[in-house]
């Protein structure tokens, strides 16, 4: 299968001449200039793990239209447009003059960032100077083109290009203003926290009933223990009364229903309740919680419970009844930005992402959170789309967005030459979110397909995981 990115081998020939001149005698010839010399520009990328460096760009701003290429030495183009120009956030996705990737003297079309093919992709201008007619920002995208088969039919190739950097490129303005828009049609302005979701994170809480009367808390607080070599989240809710609930729960949990255990040993998820004349505890002869968030990096909890408690020596007689219980927790109040990571097993292998890329697309009046984990040891890559504004919970994953509310994955086999293949069916969880400082932790799984029907390969994603700060 041809290779996206045409490599070949350079040779340059220099001679060298010796020469005299008068003192008087003018040099002839082409000299960089004190302004080429000084030229900051530069114009890189990433192209199905390739790397793209630009030998040459070009800029120009007709009615607030930005048109920008890098070239590389090989003759390779990416070529970007982006409408209304500005201190914004913009989605690739056009119909007309769509952001483009052109092969070196291509056979077949260039690839394009059309939606309507399953083309995504994002472009942020950090730097915007209008008197030095210079932009700088980030860029990312997917493009897909159509090919013929050979046999009168027709095949999709895509490329994927990732890590895209652009620095102080010059432009020339052909028509109309130099002035900035704002940011609007979904655009985000990088100055006003394009990572904010809009929803902020619940204050703790706790309720319960006790043998149906309300367990009132005065006090509900977290503390981290270390049994041995394992760490326990131990929550303890208080009433004026000091009758009290204690839980137990161990780290490397998730979202789910566990039973509780009636007596504690050090690693086991347990809950304890002492009345309020301070007499021996109760613990759970009977019982279960429900994790609808658990976050190990955010400190998120979020559940329901219920549970039936007696004395497990004896010494009180009879039992506790709790139930309707729910609390809300964050016992690491103060965790902040996390390291991206995405593991998962594909057709049993392991796949372990050596960079992980997350950027924002504005989308269909929200804006979309784009995860791409490559896996530079194998050459392969697995990508997830969802909006920010996302809950904890369960999501189906998709092949396309068609509403704004789906969530996308996919799979790339093999980056230089493959495919993309998409969720068809799969599987979305997030575990917890801490949306204050835009904090996701997740599992996903799914079975990629391609879904046009030209390739018949099936792969199985299963086990994957990812945690991730939104920039």
């Amino acid at each position: 299968m041809k290779k996206y990115l045409v490599r070949g081998l350079i040779l340059t020939v220099f001679s060298l001449f010796l020469f005299s001149a008068c003192e008087d005698e003018p040099l002839t010839g082409d000299f960089v200039t004190e302004e080429e010399a000084n030229d900051t520009s530069v114009f890189t990328a990433t192209i199905n793990g390739e790397a793209f460096s630009a030998s040459t760009t070009t800029g120009q701003l007709i009615n607030g239209v930005l048109l920008m290429t890098g070239t590389d030495y090989f003759g390779n183009i990416i070529s970007i447009v982006i409408t209304n120009i500005g201190t914004c956030t913009f989605d690739l996705t056009q119909e007309i003059n769509p952001t483009s990737f052109i092969l070196e003297a291509p056979t077949e079309a260039p690839y394009e960032v059309l939606s309507s093919l399953g083309g995504s992709g994002t472009a942020v201008i950090e730097a915007y100077d209008q008197d030095n007619q210079t932009v700088s920002g980030l860029f990312t995208f997917t493009a897909i083109r159509e090919v013929s088969d050979g046999a009168g039919g027709t095949i999709t190739e895509s490329v994927v290009v990732t890590n895209g950097v652009f620095t102080d490129i010059p432009f020339t303005l052909v028509d109309g203003s130099l002035d900035p828009f704002e940011c609007d049609n979904g655009g985000v302005d990088p100055g006003d926290d394009p990572g904010d979701s809009g929803i902020v994170d619940p204050e703790s809480s706790f309720f319960a009933l006790v043998d149906g009367q309300e367990f009132i808390d005065e006090t509900f607080v977290a503390e981290i223990l270390m049994v041995g070599s394992d760490e326990v989240v131990k929550l303890t809710a208080t009433a004026p009364t000091l009758e009290r609930m204690e839980f137990f729960i161990p780290m490397g949990l998730s979202v789910g229903t566990y039973e509780f255990d009636p007596i504690f040993n050090g690693s086991n998820l347990t809950v304890a309740y002492t009345d309020s004349q301070g007499t021996e505890a109760m613990t759970s002869m009977s019982g279960s919680i429900t994790f609808e968030e658990y976050g190990n990096i955010t400190g998120k909890l979020a559940a329901t419970f219920a549970f039936t408690a007696t004395d497990p020596i004896g010494i009180n007689e009879g039992e506790v009844l709790v139930t309707e219980g729910v609390f809300i927790m964050d016992y690491r109040p103060d965790a902040a930005i996390a390291e991206n990571t995405m593991s998962a097993e594909v057709d049993g292998s392991s796949f372990a992402a050596t960079s992980v890329e997350v950027l924002l697309n504005p989308s269909y009046d929200t804006t979309y959170v784009q995860l791409t984990g490559i896996d530079a040891d194998t050459n392969r890559s697995i990508a997830l789309s969802f909006p920010i504004d996302v809950m904890p919970g369960t999501y189906a994953l998709t092949a396309s967005v068609e509403t704004g509310v789906e969530s996308v994955g996919l799979y790339n086999p093999d980056i230089e030459n493959a495919q993309l293949y998409y969720a068809a069916p799969g599987q979305l969880i997030i575990t917890s979110y801490q949306y204050s400082d835009g904090v996701i932790e997740g599992q996903f799984s799914f079975i990629a397909l391609d879904p046009n029907g030209f390739y018949i390969e099936e792969y199985s994603i299963e086990n994957g995981v990812f945690t991730l700060t939104i920039p």
